[in-house]
C-alpha cells in the first residue's frame, strides 16, 4: 500500500498523469473537487478563495485563512489514511512529509508548453491572456507554500521525483509510478506509516465515502 501526491505547475499535465497512474494502479484520485467536497461536508470554510489569495495578502482575513488551511491539513491526512489514493495539488506533500509509504512527485514542463496546454484546456485564444493566467497561478502557489509551510515552490528536496512531463511523456512517468507502487505494496512499511495517522473518525468516514463514490463514478465513465 502507498499514497502518491502529485504537485504540478499549471499546464504541466499533472492531472492527466494522476488519472493515467490511477488507471494503472486501480488507485482513487483526490483532486481539488474531491478535497473541497470533503471539506464542505465535514465543515467547509471557503478554502479556494484563501488558497488563491495567499500569495498576496495579509489582512483581517488572515485568522480565517490559517484556520482553513489547518483544516486542509486534517483533510489531507484523513485522505492519506484511506490509502491507495493519489492526492493532486493543494500542497498535499507538505503535511505528509516523512511518511515512508507516501511518494511525492512534482510535475513541470517548459513555460511555453504550459501556456499551450492552458490555452487548449481553457479555450483561451489570446496567448498573452494565457501567459498572465499561468504567471498568476504560479504566484499563488509560491505564496501558498511560503506563507503556510515556509517552503519555496522551487525547492525540490521534499519530492521523491521531479520530472518534466514534456520531456519524458505522461505514459512513461505513469508506468514508472505504477511500478514503484507495486514494489511498495510488497513491502511492509517502516514507521511512520500513513496508516498510523490519527484523525477524527467522522472525517475519516467522510473521506472514505467520497473517495469510494468518485472511484465508482470514474469506472462508469
Amino acid at each position: 500500500m502507498a499514497v502518491l501526491t502529485i504537485s504540478r505547475d499549471i499546464g504541466s499535465g499533472g492531472l492527466e498523469l494522476a488519472r493515467r497512474t490511477a488507471e494503472l494502479t486501480n488507485y482513487r484520485i483526490a483532486d481539488k473537487t474531491v478535497i473541497e467536497h470533503i471539506m464542505r461536508e465535514y465543515g467547509f470554510v471557503n478554502f479556494d478563495k484563501s488558497y488563491e489569495s495567499s500569495g498576496s495578502f495579509f489582512s483581517a482575513e488572515e485568522e480565517l485563512t490559517e484556520r482553513t488551511l489547518s483544516f486542509l491539513d486534517q483533510v489531507l491526512r484523513a485522505i492519506a489514511k484511506t490509502d491507495n489514493c493519489i492526492i493532486v495539488g493543494r500542497g498535499g506533500f507538505a503535511p505528509l512529509t516523512g511518511f515512508t509509504d507516501a511518494i511525492h512527485v512534482r510535475v513541470t514542463a517548459p513555460f511555453s508548453v504550459r501556456v499551450d496546454r492552458v490555452m487548449r484546456e481553457n479555450d483561451i485564444s489570446n496567448r498573452f491572456d494565457a501567459e498572465q493566467l499561468v504567471n498568476w497561478k504560479d504566484k499563488a502557489r509560491r505564496g501558498f507554500l511560503a506563507r503556510y509551510y515556509g517552503m519555496r515552490w522551487e525547492d525540490s528536496s521534499p519530492f521523491d521525483l521531479v520530472v518534466d512531463a514534456d520531456t519524458f511523456g505522461i505514459e512513461a512517468i505513469a508506468q514508472l509510478l505504477a511500478d514503484t507502487v507495486t514494489r511498495l505494496q510488497k513491502k511492509k512499511p517502516n514507521p511512520p506509516s500513513v496508516r498510523d495517522i490519527v484523525v477524527d473518525p467522522i472525517l475519516y468516514e467522510v473521506a472514505q465515502k467520497k473517495l469510494a463514490e468518485t472511484f465508482e463514478t470514474e469506472k462508469d465513465l
